[in-house]
């Protein structure tokens, strides 16, 4: 499959995914708390259809409860802390009895920095953490009962679960007896990074509160289990739930925010990303580093004559052509319209003629349905660090200004 149709493809597969899901999901701006996004659970809880919410405000919608959440949540996230989960369950509304949490993932959207907000119900956790400081004999039945993993670790003589609740055999694969019998067990299934963080938590070095566990299952697969503990006494006691999926989804989400939803290719944010993290490299070893500014010639009348159904086709197949052509270390991006720029060593081997071979590729005809064809030659200007040195906003407008004399020089030709 082309990375074109994979990137059609992940958009829808995601849409869907979310559609289907029983956690709310909505996204929104961070300026306005306008809502850019939010799927069918979300919508159902305010009774609301998911295309009509779309542009109105998250204030319109939520409880107090919920903008005090909203706003500790901004308080916080941020570049620097993208990623946070609200500690405090709060109260579904239009729901009686049913409790959420949320985790805020921030973004940079179109519009500005925005934040995807994932909440899921966890009324049988909070209500079994309540009842769980009550009584004994009520945790022990509460927790049969639920869903979540829930366990009961022992310090002393040594550290041992006196607890484990049924449900572990459906979610890791492993019978309640299998870590009874033998604490090791546990550790034996937890990568690297998950056991040293049990073994810090069980010598007093490091508080153990709330965490991703990434657990082997029994057939081999990795389990991500949201691993919430409370310390009692000389024990600690904690509600395990598999997150698996809804932390491959977040990423993917992630994911797409910084690729071009048409092409597949990196977008604006994710090209300044990759340019400064090669500039630094580049500029470390003495390597070169080039510029490489594509701008599509007569996509305007391809619009015009065939409608954007077809521009779209013009540029997804430059983007296919671009892919095949640079190396697989080359960044090939979409900056918007059409307009493209690629990453390149200049003093590469596998770089030598890269933009002959780019303009020669980009000027073959393109088949946009119905027996058309069209021709939408490239227009390419390029800049080196050798002339402009190891500065991204240089580069690219160097580059940005040479692509833009080969477009005139282009025009004066054909008025001749």
């Amino acid at each position: 499959m082309s990375t074109t149709a994979e990137a059609i493809a992940l958009t829808w597969d995601a849409a869907a995914m979310l559609d289907a899901l029983a956690e709310r999901v909505n996204r929104f701006r961070i300026s306005d708390h306008a809502i850019t996004y939010c799927n069918a659970a979300w919508a159902a809880q305010y009774h609301v259809d998911a295309t009509a919410a779309i542009g109105r405000t998250l204030d319109e919608f939520l409880s107090p409860d919920e903008m005090d959440g909203l706003q500790s949540a901004l308080a916080e996230l941020g570049p620097d802390r993208p990623v946070l989960v609200d500690k405090v369950a709060r109260a579904a509304p239009n729901a009686p009895g049913q409790w959420l949490a949320w985790v805020d993932r921030y973004l940079v959207g179109p519009d500005g920095p925005e934040v995807l907000s994932v909440g899921r119900d966890v009324t049988e956790r909070h209500v079994a953490e309540q009842k769980l400081a009550e009584s004994e004999a009520r945790f022990r039945d509460l927790a049969d009962k639920s869903s979540d993993i829930v366990w009961h670790i022992v310090a002393d003589p040594t550290p041992h679960f006196d607890y484990m609740s049924p449900s572990v055999e459906s979610i890791l694969g492993y019978p309640p007896t299998h870590f009874l019998d033998d604490f090791n067990r546990v550790l034996d299934i937890l990568d690297d990074n998950s056991r040293k963080v049990i073994h810090l938590a069980l010598h007093g070095e490091r508080p153990l509160s709330r965490m991703d566990f990434r657990l082997r299952h029994a057939n081999g697969s990795i389990v991500i289990g949201e691993t919430q503990t409370t310390a009692v006494d000389d024990a600690v006691q904690g509600v395990t739930r598999d997150v698996t999926e809804l932390r491959r989804l977040q990423d993917r989400l992630a994911a797409l925010a910084l690729r071009d939803p048409l092409t597949g290719l990196a977008n604006r944010r994710l090209l300044d990303e990759l340019l400064d993290a090669e500039l630094a490299r580049t500029q470390r070893s003495g390597v070169p580093l080039a510029v490489a500014y594509i701008d599509l010639d007569g996509l305007k009348q391809v619009n015009d004559t065939y409608g954007h159904d077809a521009g779209d086709v013009v540029l997804c197949e430059a983007a296919r052509r671009l892919v095949e052509i640079v190396r697989g270390a080359d960044v090939a991006a979409r900056l918007g319209g059409d307009e493209f720029v690629v990453v390149y060593e200049p003093t590469d081997p596998n770089s030598d003629r890269l933009v002959d071979r780019i303009d020669a590729a980009l000027a073959e005809p393109i088949e946009v349905g119905h027996g058309a064809s069209v021709c939408c030659p490239a227009s390419i200007g390029t800049a080196d660090t050798r002339v402009v040195g190891w500065n991204a906003a240089k580069l690219l407008g160097t580059a940005d200004d040479a692509m833009y004399q080969v477009k005139r020089a282009r025009r004066s030709l054909r008025t001749v």
